[in-house]
């Protein structure tokens, strides 16, 4: 029997479910008014009024997006034994009592004490060869929930995304609070679902070992650039060497500096050992133009600069093995504005590795604020920090942000190797 609960409600939102409902031309009458959403819906669905097939597609599609903003992204292994269709259904069958890569039942699909796991829907795509080019697939778990000094059954729907074509699989969730058994928390349920799709259905993920920390750093990297190469004053700093190189050597002059060597023009120079003093004047001069570029200016400026997406934190341990992790020092002031950010940006790229980067993007409305983790070595994090119902499109931009650097950090690797060989 097709009927909505509780739980769907609180893991899409009310208000989401009345738009599509009022988008299709339903609107509470008099004697409905005050009455919940999962009453309103369910009158809808006694006298046959709602189009289940119709419902069950915007459930789906919201189940996967929406709260579900905590991601993680595996890179496909080997995938021989999960490219077809029958390499599924037998599993299914036998686990989960499902016979179609076809179907949603989120209205009819119900966990309990006995039975703590489903599957409520899946979503196939298949190529001209009838192999799978994406698989979606929702589960839904019984979990514990403490509200307002209670506890009571909810639902977790886990969203998993399996892309042939990209060679990935995303596993979302809802990252919940109160939740008071740590096996059913958001990070538990992900690796609970790791864990059935691995053992059970043979799909087998690679390592991102240190690569994805590499490509966090080529983002920072990139992000600051660019920014800080469209500030005119930054821009002119590289035809002051020769400036730069005499003023070095009028310092060496007047100064009893004992540690000095000689480099291949005859030029006294301070040993990196002591200090990259060039490097030093460089990087105040740095400072001091973007400094100047952004004082008294708001933080909304920058979008007019022409960037796409700016940093707004990060977390990275240097050559030292010391942690250092930075945010704006005023909530107005982008992280590389700040004197710490200036200050410690070498450390970072002598490191080449970031560990988490809180990055803001534009978006037509408001700002996509995207936090992405590379603490563990076997997959990459997402979070969409926003408070906004983040879309299918929002989700893209986040991946295809971390793609585009991890395309660039792959040509950078191979023009090295190619150099190495030759």
């Amino acid at each position: 029997m097709a009927l909505i609960n509780r739980s769907i409600v609180e893991n899409i939102e009310a208000k989401y479910i009345e738009t599509y409902l009022m988008q299709k031309g339903f609107k509470k009458g008099d004697e409905e008014e005050g009455i919940s959403v999962v009453d309103w819906v369910n009158n809808l669905l006694d006298e046959n009024k709602i189009d289940i097939d119709e419902f069950e597609r915007f459930l789906f599609h919201e189940l996967f997006l929406g709260k579900r903003k905590l991601i993680r992204v595996y890179q496909l292994g080997n995938t021989k034994k999960i490219k077809f269709p029958e390499d599924w259904i037998d599993i299914l069958v036998e686990k989960y009592g499902v016979a179609s890569l076809d179907f949603s039942a989120i209205l009819s699909t119900f966990v309990n004490s006995k039975n703590r796991i489903k599957i409520a829907g899946i979503r196939s795509e298949e190529n001209e060869k009838g192999e799978l080019t994406r698989l979606r697939i929702l589960f839904v778990i019984l979990i514990e929930v403490y509200e307002g000094g209670t506890y009571r059954d909810s639902y977790a729907y886990i969203p998993v995304d399996i892309d042939f074509i990209k060679r990935i699989m995303l596993i979302k969730v809802w990252n919940r609070y109160g939740i008071p058994d740590e096996n059913q928390r958001p990070e538990a349920l992900l690796d609970h679902i790791k864990s059935i799709m691995a053992l059970l259905f043979h799909v087998s993920t690679r390592r991102y070992m240190m690569k994805h920390k590499k490509v966090l750093y080529n983002m920072s990297k990139g992000m600051v650039d660019e920014v800080y190469n469209k500030i005119p004053a930054f821009s002119q700093i590289s035809i002051l060497e020769s400036l730069i190189s005499d003023f070095e050597q009028e310092i060496l002059s007047r100064l009893p500096i004992v540690n000095t060597d000689i480099d291949e023009n005859g030029k006294k120079v301070i040993p990196k050992g002591v200090m990259e003093f060039s490097d030093e004047i460089r990087k105040a001069l740095e400072r001091l133009a973007i400094s100047d570029y952004f004082y008294n200016r708001s933080y909304d400026e920058i979008w007019n600069m022409g960037v796409d997406a700016v940093i707004a934190r990060i977390k990275f341990n240097d050559n030292e093995n010391v942690l250092t992790s930075l945010s704006g020092e005023e909530s107005e002031k982008p992280i590389f504005c700040t004197k710490t950010f200036m200050y410690l940006k070498k450390s970072m790229e002598d490191s080449k590795l970031v560990e988490r980067l809180w990055v803001a993007k534009k978006r037509n409305r408001g700002t996509l604020n995207i936090r992405y983790d590379a603490t563990d070595e076997e997959y990459l994090e997402i979070m969409i920090r926003s408070i906004i119902r983040y879309t299918e499109e929002d989700l893209e931009a986040a991946l295809e942000i971390y793609k585009n650097y991890e395309s660039r950090s792959t040509k950078t690797i191979t023009k090295n190797d190619k150099r190495n060989v030759s």
